[in-house]
């Protein structure tokens, strides 16, 4: 792996080197032409950094790109050019901040318009701006910057862009924004802080937009909104990326090059056409390379890497996700001793809309114990267990773990503090191998575990729950058991003191039935607290200590198995009135 990594190190130096002498190879046209592929690199690749594993389609390259070109425009006389360019940064990052805080809430389509609109609206008020306060409509940039100078200067920022991209790729965020990009939730959950994992990308992905608009800014000489702020930059950005390959780090470049010299073609020659050109150019991205040029020479996602050269740079990285995790010390009873309770709730309760899911609950969890979670469809049991994990805040009530009140913390911190849990839909991360699913529990938990002891400890989880023949299998790929046999191992990667099981034994066969009791009750005597929320009756009996009943959100019934399953208000919540 280093004699590898070590050979394309050379290379890349070595077509650097190359690259760099052509300004004094060539000119005109054929420069121009190298200044739009250098540029366009920057642009799709930065682009791919934050969109391409979280897989949230950002059409705002045209308003950072146009921010950093006004800055160079505004600046570029007053000040000398590496510090317009440091200014240019520095811009781009406070925006990013502020639109990502604003923005990266939002998914799926939201996501798209909003950042559509953002170019329009950094528009309009530099349009604003430069009428009613500067007095014009746009300016003159008078520099001393030439061709050669710009070319160099894209250059030097490509190479940094695919070394962050690189680096990135081999840490712990590399990893947050993967798991994000397969399933959020599950991020949440795997002790992931999500908006610190989208923000940090998003802005660095800004600020390479930015500098390449200011560096850029010169070869136009007069510049106005219309010019910087041009919707078609984000277009062309997009379908380059995603034409290369948006998941792979030199995917983009397979994109920009001929791209760049298609619409060059197009531009001369059909100009009244280009739009519906550069359309019919997206179409057939979608429908026939989705994975792009990079997935017609590679098989499946690119696989994670945790060791190798550079990885202790790549961790330091990772570590924006690192601060003291600081566990509650037990609560103390009034004799001194550690009171047995890990999981305590009081008067908690969750409505949507007009119905009540959740209606002033009162449980505990008793360290060491399983404790039955069980009711009629739809009495409750799940949103006890989203309450509990953070997935929803409570409307009303407390939920305390290990005495510390944690129902307004976000599911990450809860995670780290020490609750994991399965869902009751199986949720794994199908692009990632059943190891990389488990590291994305132990890359995140306090403390957090990384490099090959991660691998180490990945493959002994999956071997634990068995796995342990399709360790390196892509998750998809497995079947429904096995895929919750991954998220159980996924769960058990957190550390967890308190374990949350949302119906795991469900759909399993008789003898598949009997090692998943085998399994959840050793992990019992391995000293973890287990909350089961389950419709198997033979599992309820064989594994719980305690159950809580609920129906229709309310907690009905509380107990021994044996003595709750016969009482008759339980029989009347599972059979109604006319069979109890």
């Amino acid at each position: 792996m280093r004699a590898a990594t070590a050979a394309y190190g050379m290379f890349g130096l070595a077509l650097s080197a190359l690259l760099a002498v052509v300004p004094l190879l060539v000119s005109g046209y054929y420069l121009a032409l190298g200044i739009s592929v250098l540029s366009y690199t920057v642009l799709a690749t930065s682009w791919a950094l934050f969109s391409g594993p979280t897989r949230y389609i950002s059409l705002a390259t045209a308003a950072f790109f146009g921010i950093g070109a006004y800055t160079a425009a505004i600046l570029g006389e007053k000040l000398p050019w590496p510090l317009v360019l440091a200014v240019a940064a520095l811009i781009g990052i406070a925006v990013a901040l502020v639109v990502g805080l604003s923005t990266l809430r939002l998914s799926g389509i939201y996501f798209v318009i909003f950042t559509f609109g953002l170019t329009e609206l950094v528009r309009q008020l530099v349009t604003w701006y430069e009428v009613n306060i500067h007095g014009s409509v746009g300016r003159y940039i008078f520099v001393d910057v030439t061709q050669p100078v710009i070319y160099w200067y894209l250059l030097a920022l490509a190479a940094l862009v695919f070394l962050a991209g690189w680096l990135i790729g081999r840490s712990r965020l590399g990893l947050a924004l993967r798991v994000i990009g397969d399933d959020e939730g599950v991020a949440g959950h795997c002790g992931i802080d999500i908006t610190r994992a989208k923000l940090t990308v998003f802005s660095l992905s800004a600020v390479f937009m930015t500098v390449t608009g200011a560096i850029m800014a010169p070869r136009w000489t007069y510049i106005d909104p219309a010019i910087s702020f041009n919707a078609f930059t984000s277009f062309q950005t997009l379908i380059m990326a995603l034409f290369g390959g948006a998941t792979r780090l030199f995917g983009p470049l397979l994109g920009v090059v001929p791209l760049v010299v298609l619409f060059e073609l197009l531009g001369a020659h059909f100009p009244n056409y280009f739009s519906i050109l550069l359309g019919v150019v997206f179409m057939v991205i979608v429908y026939l390379l989705p994975q792009g040029v990079a997935g017609l020479f590679t098989r499946g996602p690119p696989r994670l890497r945790t060791v190798g050269i550079g990885a202790r740079l790549a961790e330091r990285i990772g570590r924006v996700f690192d601060r003291p995790q600081a566990s509650p010390p037990p609560v103390a009873a009034a004799d001194g001793e550690a009171v047995p309770e890990i999981l305590a709730t009081r008067g908690l309760r969750k409505a949507f809309g007009g119905l009540v899911a959740v209606d002033n609950l009162e449980l505990s969890v008793r360290k060491g114990e399983i404790l039955g979670l069980i009711g009629p469809n739809g009495s409750g049991k799940t949103t006890v267990l989203n309450l509990i994990s953070g997935a929803y805040r409570a409307d009303a009530g407390e939920i305390r773990f290990r005495g510390q009140r944690i129902e307004a913390l976000k599911p990450h911190r809860i995670a780290q503090l020490g609750v994991a849990r399965t869902f009751q839909l199986v949720r794994v991360l199908g692009s990632m191998t059943c190891v990389e699913n488990v590291i994305a529990g132990l890359a995140f938990r306090s403390p957090a575990v990384w490099g090959g002891r991660a691998e180490q400890m990945a493959r002994a989880l999956v071997d634990r729950v068995g796995l342990g023949a399709r360790a390196g299998m892509p998750a998809d790929e497995l079947t429904y058991v096995d895929q919750k046999r991954l998220e159980l191992a996924r769960a058990l990667a957190m550390q967890p003191e308190l374990l949350l099981l949302d119906e795991w034994l469900a759909g399993l066969n008789p003898a598949e039935l009997n090692d998943g009791i085998a399994l959840v009750r050793s992990l019992r005597n391995d000293g973890l607290s287990i909350v089961v929320v389950e419709h198997v009756m033979d599992a309820i009996r064989s594994l719980c200590d305690r159950c809580v009943v609920m129906n229709a959100g309310c907690k009905i019934a509380q107990g021994p198995p044996a003595v709750v399953l016969a009482d008759r208000e339980v029989v009347r919540a599972y059979l109604g009135d006319a069979d109890a």
